[in-house]
């Protein structure tokens, strides 16, 4: 149906699930559900280890929702701790922009380990009420709007592409 990769949510994604989609010929990627990454990032490296996703994937913290906009002038300090531990273990670290935004685009731009940032639907507008973007090198992800209904699923649709830099997100294949 046109669909060529899926993402998959840590902490509720299933080595069985990440299965079915390789073995559909989709590529999968994975994402924190949104707040999860507050806390360090051993608990979604844990999963990727149990998934048995290679390294080099790209791993997205889900930034969104008012958890994260109301701790804007604490949240840069806790991404750099978790995006410098998935770096770490060998993995990219990605950044889900959605609404509403803590973080300006100075700031998005600023964080050291943060290489791939997902724009999520509608106008991202960040504390000042400006439209956030990573300035300096933009989106390699970019959510559509609205989501629909396919197979009784509601679904997100994505267009991928390259970032100002030439970066797109790395998947898993089979």
């Amino acid at each position: 149906a046109g669909v060529g990769a899926v993402a998959l949510y840590l902490g509720v994604a299933s080595k069985k699930q990440l299965q079915a989609v390789l073995d559909a010929g989709m590529g999968a990627f994975f994402v924190t559900l949104a707040s999860e990454y507050l806390d360090g990032a051993s608990d979604e490296l844990a999963q990727l280890k149990n998934l048995g996703a290679p390294k080099g994937a790209t791993v997205f913290a889900d930034m969104e929702g008012l958890k994260a906009y109301s701790t804007a002038g604490a949240i840069s300090p806790v991404l750099n701790a978790w995006s410098k531990e998935v770096v770490g273990a060998g993995f990219i670290a990605g950044l889900y922009v959605g609404s509403p935004q803590g973080l300006t685009s100075g700031e998005l731009w600023r964080l050291p380990f943060i290489t791939r940032y997902w724009k999520g639907q509608g106008s991202t507008r960040d504390r000042n009420g400006d439209l956030a973007e990573p300035a300096g090198c933009g989106w390699c992800l970019v959510q559509m709007y609205p989501s629909v209904t396919a197979g009784g699923v509601l679904v997100d649709h994505n267009m991928v592409g390259q970032d100002y830099k030439g970066r797109v997100p790395t998947l898993v294949m089979a």
